[in-house]
């Protein structure tokens, strides 16, 4: 179990993110999506584990990890227990859990889950096969993660539709996603929901120098 350091997070989620599921984090541009995928690698680590981080925008930055680690004292490189793969076309994205044959992970994590898929398939022609395509990878994800029993941790866009936000894909990801954070900005406010198929928790934080926060300056 990895603790969120968000204190409602973690309550909802009985102590924090459990093994073999997989948790969707989706919301707009600077919500915090991949900050939060960094504490939990963070934690992960903490705890002794080690880390797998797919990353298919290119937005990894290690001297992130390295300010937070300064910041809090830790005196190890976190670096050394994070794996980087930096996926760059649907097909590596496929292959990357095919591919792997040990598990010595803790965690896996996928930063952003749709983004290749909606660029290479992005003709109405392709959307059949997009759609089957991700519907296969997002099933193959959901079995590793329970056979293996690690938690996989995405995070996704949204779309404006209107007056509404409409998470990329969402049919798709929710057969087989357990737990989904919803991260966005009201105003000058940052708030969220977390909610699984039978509950759900409204929340508020902040953006800090060591991440996301729930005490509200």
């Amino acid at each position: 179990m990895i603790k969120t350091g968000l204190i409602k997070i973690d309550n909802f989620l009985s102590g924090g993110i459990p093994n073999g599921l997989i948790v969707d984090i989706f919301g707009g541009s600077g919500t915090g999506k991949t900050q939060l995928l960094l504490q939990l690698s963070i934690n992960s680590i903490k705890n002794g584990g080690n880390v797998l981080y797919l990353d298919t925008t290119g937005g990894f930055r290690p001297e992130r990890i390295l300010e937070i680690q300064k910041k809090s004292n830790i005196n190890f490189n976190l670096l050394d227990k994070i794996t980087v793969s930096r996926v760059t076309n649907t097909s590596e994205q496929i292959n990357s859990i095919k591919n792997l044959h040990a598990n010595n992970f803790s965690l896996i994590v996928i930063d952003n889950i749709t983004d290749l898929f909606s660029y290479e398939y992005k003709n109405n022609e392709s959307i059949f096969k997009k759609n089957s395509l991700f519907m296969k990878y997002m099933h193959e994800l959901s079995f590793y993660a329970i056979a293996n029993k690690i938690p996989i941790v995405i995070t996704n866009m949204i779309r404006n539709m209107g007056d509404k936000e409409v998470e990329n894909m969402a049919t798709a990801i929710d057969l087989f996603t357990h737990v989904k954070i919803h991260l966005f900005k009201n105003s000058s406010m940052f708030n969220g929901q977390i909610y699984s198929p039978f509950n759900k928790e409204s929340f508020s934080y902040t953006i800090t120098e060591l991440g996301l926060s729930d005490k509200i300056f």
